[in-house]
């Protein structure tokens, strides 16, 4: 019963703070949740005019294979952008007895996730407008979901860590995410990468993130399981790694903050 308790007092917990998360980023705002809409629209119309009309790649339905692929990378990429400053923003919260500063990134993920479940129905509709269809792929979602959740909140755990004591960090991670997203397939075909180049690829477990989302959405197959293998053990890897990192540096994090 203690343990049942506990549980759905950590849930209740975690709800009610991603609550609190995602509606403090549109208060006061005019259009309010819509902007959670508008933004990736207005990424989708620029890379739609641009690689359609401006630098032609030739691929078959463009928005639809473009969408797919571009929700998945902006909560990946708004996930990180955010987490940098999470402890340090919310240091009244680290200070209190019985807080495990761990939440502040898993309330920081799913808050992202929230709005990529947002816009998933826009997604839905471009896909059958441009013809293609919703099948049973649709069913891996949930795990893909899973497992990019992991990820991101291994990789914001350790971000946030290290940014505590290097303030640098937030700057790196910002460079690297706009680095990354040329490296990875959102707005081209992953055929097209050279052979030369093509191990940048198969090293970024973010282009097997995106491939395997475009699989299920655009392509209704699914993805190559090997590989969502070898992904789901490096999400896990990396949150052990930085939960590591996280629990030897927890009291100095508090101290520092």
């Amino acid at each position: 019963m203690n343990r049942i308790r506990s549980l759905t007092y950590y849930f209740d917990l975690i709800y009610h703070l991603v609550k609190c998360d995602f509606s403090l980023r549109y208060k006061g705002s005019t259009f309010g949740v819509l902007w959670s809409i508008m933004l990736p629209l207005a990424q989708l119309l620029v890379l739609v005019f641009v690689f359609k009309k401006v630098i032609p790649l030739d691929i078959d339905a463009y928005p639809a294979f473009v969408f797919s692929a571009l929700l998945p990378w902006t909560w990946f990429s708004s996930s990180l952008n955010t987490a940098s400053r999470l402890f340090i923003n919310n240091r009244g919260l680290l200070w209190r007895p019985n807080f495990s500063p761990v939440n502040l990134i898993i309330v920081n993920t799913l808050s992202n996730l929230l709005i990529y479940l947002i816009v998933m129905p826009i997604l839905f509709g471009v896909l059958i407008f441009y013809g293609r269809a919703i099948t049973l792929t649709i069913l891996i979602l949930p795990l893909l979901i899973v497992i990019q959740g992991i990820f991101i909140v291994g990789l914001g755990l350790i971000i946030a860590t290290l940014n505590v004591f290097y303030r640098d960090v937030e700057h790196i991670v910002n460079v690297f995410l706009m680095l990354l997203f040329y490296l990875t397939p959102v707005f081209y075909w992953s055929q097209d990468i050279s052979k030369d180049y093509y191990i940048l690829y198969k090293i970024n477990p973010v282009a097997v993130l995106i491939q395997s989302y475009r699989s299920i959405f655009f392509y209704s197959t699914y993805p190559d399981w090997s590989s969502l293998l070898l992904l789901g053990i490096a999400s896990i890897a990396m949150f052990g790694l930085s939960y590591f990192v996280y629990n030897r540096q927890l009291h100095n994090v508090i101290d520092t903050i």
